[in-house]
C-alpha cells in the first residue's frame, strides 16, 4: 500500500513537472501571465482527466450492470424431479445426457439424502419417523444458459425434459424468471441510455473548454497566416498540444479508474466482479485512446475554423 501510494505522488510530481515543461513560455512575458497560462494548462488536463474519468466510470457501470443481470439470469435452477423408486444410477446416467443438451450452462445430481435434509430444514421436523417409506428421491438440478433464461425456452425445455419416463416433473421459479425476463432488456436500454446521454454531455463540456483555449488566441493564429505560415504550420503545435493534455488526462483518467475499481470490488465484490478482467483493461485502455484522439480533433477542428475565419468575424 505504501510503494502505490508512492508511485502515485511520484506520478503527480512528474505531472506537475511536465505541464511546466510544456508551458515553457518566453522570458519577455511576466510571472503573472506565465502563472495564469500555466494554470490553464493544468486545468485543461484536470478538466479532461476528470471528464474522461466520467465516461470511464459510466462504461464500467454499464459493463457491470450487464455482467450482473447476466449472472443473475444464471442463478435461476431448474430442478428434474424423479418417482421415489427411480435408482440414483439412472439418475446419473439421465443428468449425463442432459449435460450435452445445448440450453445447458451446467448441471448436478442432488442426491437423496441432500434432499431429504432440505426437507426436514423446511417442515421443520424429522417426517421420516412418521413415514418410513421416503417419498423424496434424488433429482438433477439445471441452470441454463443467458439466452434460454425466458419463460418460452424454459417450458420447452420443462416439456423435453417431461417426455422421460423416469421424470416426475421439472419445477423453477416461473414467477422469478418472468420478471427477469420481462425487464431484462428494458433495464439494459435504461442503463445504456443514461450512460449514453451523461457521455455526449462530457465530451462537449471537455470540447466547450478546448475550443475556448483556442478562441483565445485567434489573433495570433491570424497574425501567424499574415506573416505567410502555412495552415499545416498553424496547425501543428495546437494539435500537439492537445495530444499531450489528452495522454496527461487520459493516464490520470485511468489511475483514478483503477483506484474506483479497487474500491469497488472491496466494497461490492459481486457487483465489481474482476473475472473478466480482459474487458474491464479494454474499457480502460479505449478510455485513453479516446481522451488522445478526441483532443487531437477537437484541437484540429478549432484551429481550422479560426484558420479559414474571415477577418471581421474574429472580433464576434
Amino acid at each position: 500500500m505504501v510503494s502505490f501510494s508512492l508511485l502515485v505522488s511520484q506520478f503527480f510530481v512528474l505531472l506537475r513537472r511536465k505541464i511546466y515543461t510544456m508551458a515553457n513560455y518566453p522570458d519577455s512575458i511576466d510571472r503573472i501571465t506565465k502563472a495564469r497560462l500555466r494554470l490553464s494548462t493544468f486545468g485543461s488536463i484536470f478538466s479532461i482527466a476528470l471528464t474522461m474519468f466520467f465516461i470511464g466510470a459510466l462504461s464500467l457501470f454499464a459493463f457491470f450492470s450487464m455482467k450482473f443481470l447476466q449472472n443473475l439470469s444464471q442463478k435461476i435452477e431448474m430442478e428434474v424431479l424423479f418417482y421415489s423408486d427411480v435408482k440414483e444410477a439412472d439418475i446419473d446416467a439421465l443428468e449425463k445426457q442432459i449435460k450435452l443438451k445445448p440450453f445447458i450452462e451446467n448441471s448436478r445430481v442432488s442426491s437423496r439424502e441432500e434432499n431429504t435434509r432440505i426437507a426436514q430444514q423446511i417442515i421443520g421436523s424429522n417426517y421420516t419417523e412418521v413415514i418410513p417409506n421416503n417419498p423424496i428421491n434424488a433429482s438433477i438440478i439445471i441452470n441454463v444458459k443467458p439466452e434460454y433464461a425466458n419463460t418460452d425456452s424454459l417450458n420447452r425445455i420443462s416439456k423435453e425434459l417431461k417426455q422421460n419416463t423416469i421424470v416426475q416433473d421439472v419445477d423453477y421459479p416461473e414467477s422469478i424468471v418472468k420478471s427477469v425476463s420481462n425487464n431484462f432488456h428494458k433495464i439494459q436500454w435504461i442503463i445504456l441510455a443514461i450512460c449514453a446521454v451523461f457521455m455526449v454531455i462530457s465530451m462537449l463540456l471537455v470540447a466547450n473548454c478546448i475550443r475556448l483555449n483556442i478562441y483565445a488566441k485567434r489573433f495570433n493564429i491570424k497574425s501567424m497566416l499574415l506573416v505567410g505560415a502555412t495552415p499545416r504550420f498553424v496547425r501543428k503545435p495546437f494539435v500537439t498540444k492537445g495530444l499531450l493534455q489528452g495522454i496527461w488526462g487520459g493516464l490520470i483518467a485511468v489511475a483514478l479508474l483503477a483506484l474506483l475499481l479497487l474500491y469497488g470490488n472491496n466494497v461490492a465484490p459481486d457487483f465489481v466482479d474482476f473475472s473478466a478482467m480482459l474487458y474491464i483493461v479494454i474499457i480502460l485502455a479505449a478510455v485513453f485512446v479516446f481522451s488522445m484522439l478526441f483532443t487531437m480533433l477537437i484541437s484540429a477542428f478549432s484551429v481550422n475554423k479560426y484558420i479559414r475565419i474571415n477577418d471581421e468575424r474574429l472580433y464576434l
